[in-house]
């Protein structure tokens, strides 16, 4: 009972100040944070995936990612009365369950018995799935508040839980990009019966990299790559962590595609060459094992001064099925 009145008290009091504060100057006022450039996050093991703004910190773990604005706003979320600046997260849970209707209950109840003051409970569609939302606010002090929402997904042995929140005012100037995350949310498909879900996905995602485009297997998924001397790099994981993409774009400093391969020939001693095209470019390829299980091939094209390379490992027992991905990638590539 007291905790019923402590509350209560603290409601009025914050409903007085929120009075004094119209009264002495209108509503208060939030700028909105525009939708600006953004990535994508495939999940390595479930394989949904979604857009969010780039540069923005990924952190928890395959199956239940955690994306903040900053670090520091995952210190804040882990500990809301540190010393942290406030920050927006957008976050996946996915949990296996033998009855998925009792387990969203659960989850509902969970966040209802949590302090929290929990809204009503509305339907809402999310990647073509029906599921239904619960908006959310967590006050730890006067200063500290929490605002955010869940939707709970039941499916046939899983209950996906997407959610969003802010503390402070970051909450309503993200509301556009929380939509825009919502709106690009797309749960993964349903693999073809007998086939290896390790292969590379015969369903590919377009992507743009500024200075190229190129389509990669929509189960593969975006890793850090250190940048080093490079203009630019990138890379992409299959669900075989031993089988990637990678690009290096690195200045050419006036050689041509021919003394570019020389000097990078000679640091794999035995390799096999060969010669392609990428992008209607003439290229060249060097081919080998850097390990018993692994081999790799790269790729050199020079345009613009500048020196392209593309870097693909594939398991050896599975070369054919990842060669004939692996050749989607390199026909879909158009440098700018």
């Amino acid at each position: 009972m007291k905790n019923v009145c402590r509350t209560l008290g603290l409601s009025i009091g914050v409903l007085i100040v929120s009075l004094f504060v119209l009264g002495c100057g209108g509503d208060k006022k939030v700028t909105p944070i525009p939708v600006g450039e953004m990535q994508e996050y495939r999940d390595p093991i479930y394989g949904f995936h979604f857009q969010h703004p780039a540069g923005w910190v990924t952190g928890g773990d395959a199956g239940r990612p955690r994306i903040y604005n900053s670090l520091e706003a995952g210190q804040r979320f882990l500990d809301p009365l540190g010393q942290y600046p406030d920050g927006v997260m957008i976050a996946v849970d996915v949990i296996k369950t033998p009855n998925a209707l009792q387990q969203k209950a659960s989850l509902l109840s969970e966040l209802t018995s949590s302090g929290r003051v929990v809204g009503q409970e509305t339907p809402i569609t999310i990647g073509g799935q029906q599921g239904t939302k619960v908006t959310y606010t967590a006050s730890f002090s006067t200063k500290v508040k929490e605002t955010g929402y869940h939707i709970y997904v039941p499916l046939d042995t899983v209950v996906y839980d997407f959610s969003v929140a802010g503390f402070g005012d970051l909450y309503a100037a993200h509301e556009a990009i929380f939509d825009s995350v919502l709106k690009s949310f797309a749960f993964p498909r349903a693999v073809e019966p007998g086939r290896d879900a390790t292969l590379p996905s015969e369903v590919y995602t377009d992507y743009d990299a500024k200075l190229f485009t190129f389509q990669y297997p929509e189960n593969f998924n975006f890793f850090n790559v250190p940048k080093g001397n490079n203009e630019l790099t990138l890379g992409l994981r299959g669900v075989r962590q031993d089988c990637s993409i990678l690009f290096h774009v690195f200045g050419a400093k006036g050689l041509t595609l021919e003394k570019a391969f020389d000097q990078n020939k000679a640091r794999y001693a035995g390799a096999s060459m060969g010669k392609a095209t990428v992008s209607g470019l003439p290229a060249m390829t060097l081919t080998y094992s850097p390990t018993r299980e692994v081999e790799r091939r790269f790729y050199f094209v020079v345009k613009d001064d500048k020196v392209y390379r593309v870097t693909l490992d594939w398991f050896k027992p599975q070369r054919a099925a990842y060669l004939a991905a692996y050749d989607k990638v390199i026909t879909s590539i158009k440098l700018k």
